[in-house]
């Protein structure tokens, strides 16, 4: 009887496969991982050869995953993960190591900050440290980490002449790529809100009933945020007087909260916020922006125990909460479309 031989594959050659899939880039992945581009490549057809299998669709300057290469992916990156973890998790049982991680104040004050008691558990001897800012990140002494939203090296910011394909993102991830790496966490999928008690009684306002009758909460640091989300939703609605400005996303919701107007918010922040029963989305077709949310790293760092494990960790955070956003979209939009 003949039997097949599932392929034992090399460490390095999978996670040759994991950057490039990653980054979409074999010349990207070279540079996280120290290599030439001419060696991750190798790797990559090695695999393909050993899983008899495409991977990788090549275009001219372009990489696009095939089918079989996005499922291989999301195992591969599963797989390199849990290896990172139980390699942290073991070496940290004998070692004391020191990481600061420099956050957006928003997600570090409304999601980061309450579930760091859960990467403490794991891991006692990591010596965490949060710092907050919106600023560029980049390679220095401040940080080895940072979580920032933002476009990354390569993608292209739409402009207001051309169709809109999301809000633009005001901020910048990092002014220069020399020594970063990144892993994408969630989407930015902006959605309005407002408090349920901005309307006396229990009527169900449509968005453009809401945006005639109620003001507009904005955020500084996102001032493309209103207008591109409107346009993309086919919705001209004037900027109003009595509109309210804010400085960060957590402070445009104590503003909605406290009855100010309608704010526009990632939808991520909804998924755990303890008032969320207290709010209303609109209407609408929840907008992605032109950018995500991503953990940037010092490549220098990246043999750092406290880095693996905490890259690790926030994967599997960003995937819970990003599960959480959909069911709270999902059962607060049913039936509004």
């Amino acid at each position: 009887m003949h039997t097949s031989r599932t392929p034992r594959f090399n460490l390095g050659t999978l996670r040759g496969f994991e950057a490039a899939a990653r980054h979409l880039s074999f010349t990207l992945a070279a540079q996280e991982l120290n290599l030439t581009q001419g060696a991750v490549s190798r790797q990559v057809m090695q695999l393909e050869n050993d899983l008899g299998t495409v991977l990788f669709e090549r275009r001219i300057r372009r990489l696009l995953l095939t089918p079989a290469g996005q499922d291989f992916y999301v195992a591969s990156k599963a797989a390199l993960r849990l290896l990172d973890q139980a390699a942290a998790k073991v070496q940290g049982d004998s070692e004391e190591t020191r990481i600061t991680v420099s956050v957006l104040p928003t997600i570090g004050a409304l999601w980061l900050m309450p579930k760091l008691h859960r990467f403490r558990k794991i891991h006692p001897k990591i010596d965490m440290r949060l710092v907050s800012s919106i600023e560029p990140f980049s390679p220095g002494p401040d940080a080895e980490i940072a979580i920032r939203v933002g476009l990354p090296p390569g993608q292209v910011q739409p402009s207001k002449t051309s169709p809109i394909e999301g809000p633009r993102i005001d901020l910048t991830m990092a002014t220069k790529w020399d020594g970063l790496s990144f892993i994408e966490l969630m989407p930015d999928t902006l959605v309005p809100v407002m408090s349920k008690r901005l309307v006396s009684d229990d009527r169900k306002l449509s968005l453009q009933n809401a945006l005639v009758s109620f003001p507009r909460i904005h955020v500084s640091s996102r001032r493309h945020a209103w207008p591109d989300w409107l346009t993309a939703q086919g919705i001209e609605a004037p900027t109003r007087s009595d509109d309210v400005e804010c400085g960060h996303f957590f402070m445009a919701l104590d503003a909605m909260k406290d009855r100010q107007g309608i704010a526009l918010v990632p939808a991520l922040l909804l998924a755990d916020l303890e008032y969320r029963q207290d709010l209303e989305i609109l209407p609408c077709t929840p907008q992605r922006s032109a950018g995500s949310y991503h953990a940037v790293f010092q490549r220098a760092h990246a043999s750092n125990l406290g880095v693996i494990a905490f890259l690790a960790w926030l994967q599997e955070e960003a995937a819970m909460l990003q599960t959480r956003t959909d069911s709270v979209l999902a059962e607060a939009l049913a039936g509004s479309g």
